[in-house]
């Protein structure tokens, strides 16, 4: 007796049997089943025909499949899963980068030309500061031969007026140094990963730099600090 999947197997019929209901447990020499096959097994065996030899394929056993295919089956969709996701996500940044890139640029193109307004808006207010200062020193030269109300009433608006202009051109150049510095930082970030087109473009807003300087749109002292600036950031 021998036990199988489906309960316990018989050794000499093979079939399911109740052990505790049969012979199986006790003496088990007085089964009908055990004494009927012990007779036969004593008696000489018939010689058996010579048989043809069988295939390979019939004697050995197919190989089982590889535990190594099973694993391979489970792990492959979750490698193909998270590979299509950062494929995406990947193509999904680069367009992004591209369109950052594009917008930079287009900002520091742009901000090139715009920004001469703001350096000409210092040029005048440091030129009409210096009038004003002239002015100031006038009056007090003329101190002695004005009535002193009108004196002190001249002096007073040239003061104030001076202090306006002085804090409109600190302010002007507080907000151009800002703007400055920021489109400077996303510039310099885009130049170290872009193509030399950048690179071009700036040498071109260089010979403009000159254009502008020759035509006398632009004073030396604008043209120098704007070139410096180019070429700051070509390096």
């Amino acid at each position: 007796m021998r036990r199988g999947e489906a309960g316990f197997i018989c050794g000499y019929t093979n079939k399911p049997i109740d052990p505790f209901s049969w012979y199986c447990i006790g003496n088990y020499t007085e089964c009908p089943i055990f004494i009927r096959f012990s007779r036969e097994e004593r008696r000489p065996a018939a010689p058996k025909p010579e048989e043809a030899p069988k295939p390979l394929a019939e004697v050995l056993p197919l190989a089982s499949e590889r535990p190594e295919a099973e694993f391979e089956k489970a792990i492959k969709p979750v490698i193909d899963n998270v590979v299509l996701k950062y494929d995406d996500l990947v193509k999904k940044l680069d367009d992004a980068w591209r369109d950052y890139e594009n917008n930079v640029v287009g900002a520091r193109r742009q901000w090139e030309v715009e920004k001469m307004s703001l350096l000409r808006a210092q040029e005048l207010l440091n030129k009409t500061l210096g009038d004003y200062e002239k002015m100031l020193v006038e009056i007090e030269l003329k101190k002695d031969f004005m009535p002193p109300d009108a004196y002190e009433a001249t002096r007073k608006d040239l003061e104030t007026k001076l202090e306006a202009l002085r804090g409109l051109l600190d302010e002007v150049k507080a907000k151009y140094t800002a703007l400055e510095e920021g489109l400077g930082v996303h510039f310099r970030r885009v130049l170290s990963t872009s193509t030399s087109a950048e690179v071009i473009s700036l040498k071109l807003s260089l010979s403009k730099l000159e254009e502008l300087l020759k035509e006398g749109k632009i004073s030396r002292e604008t043209y120098e600090k704007l070139k410096k600036e180019l070429e700051e950031v070509l390096k």
